[in-house]
């Protein structure tokens, strides 16, 4: 009953935390590719060097207060730094609800922030940063050494080997058929570490809507013309948003939602051959 009653207050403070990580990000992928500290100096206006106060740095209520401008030179402020506070609040909250407070949830929302900003970084510079590579191994030895997770340290091992494993294969042919380089290393050293988080079943599915995400994004780059002369398009978000998306429908020991539905309402047991 206790429990029940102070849910709300935990709602609302994992909200919080997670607006504050959210700001945190954003420093974290502005600094971390330019090789700058993330701890100090305090943060300034991009525009006009000038440091901005505690009061302009409220997640972004702040943004909303300043008219999305910056207090000092009436530049505009970037729409990025409240979005990345809203969707670190917002996933937070839902990975709140969906695993509620146990160490697992702590685990998936980790893993979450990581996703976060290695998206906004491959967007702009093409790269998956080796820190979240490492921080993320960190998490997943820590995670199975205390049995943090549903699944086992041989279920994680081999998830690894899917996730990393198909995207090495599948950018060795891409890379055969085009001539070029047709995925990073990057985004296969970022497969190895999701894949011991969700297993060999949520890893297949983690890469399927990779491929999915990855389609459309170039489609609509494509018709844009946002794509460059390199006809470089970041596969990191792509793997970023599936992934994600398999932790926001996994269910607690291990399944997933979007799994279960298409067992038991599109597949009806029979194979085509």
């Amino acid at each position: 009953m206790l429990a029940k009653e102070l849910y709300p207050f935990m709602q609302v403070y994992a909200l919080i935390i997670g607006l504050a990580v959210g700001s945190f990000l954003n420093v974290i992928i502005y600094r971390l590719p330019n090789n700058k500290s993330i701890v100090k100096p305090r943060s300034k206006c991009t525009k006009c060097d000038s440091q901005i106060a505690w009061y302009d740095n409220v997640p972004v209520l702040s943004y909303i207060a300043l008219l999305g401008k910056c207090r000092k030179c009436k530049n505009p402020i970037s729409i990025r730094y409240p979005l990345i506070e809203f969707i670190c609040g917002m996933m937070t909250l839902m990975l709140l609800n969906i695993y509620g407070p146990s160490f697992e949830f702590i685990v998936m929302i980790l893993i979450s922030y990581m996703l976060i900003a290695i998206t906004f970084i491959d967007v702009d510079y093409f790269i998956i940063p080796n820190e979240f590579i490492i921080f993320g191994f960190i998490i997943s030895i820590i995670s199975h050494s205390f049995k943090l997770l549903p699944i086992t340290v041989v279920q994680g091992f081999f998830g690894s080997l899917t996730y990393g494993g198909m995207l090495f294969i599948m950018g060795a042919m891409g890379t055969f058929i085009f001539k070029k380089e047709a995925l990073g290393f990057g985004d296969i050293k970022l497969g190895l570490v999701l894949g011991s988080f969700l297993g060999i079943e949520l890893s297949l599915l983690a890469l399927f809507f990779s491929f999915i995400f990855g389609g459309i994004m170039s489609i609509i780059l494509l018709i844009a013309k946002e794509v460059g002369d390199d006809h470089m398009i970041p596969f990191g978000p792509s793997i970023a948003a599936a992934t994600l998306l398999t932790i926001l429908t996994k269910t607690i020991g291990g399944g997933n939602h979007i799994i279960n539905w298409y067992f038991t309402t599109m597949w009806n047991g029979e194979y085509f051959f």
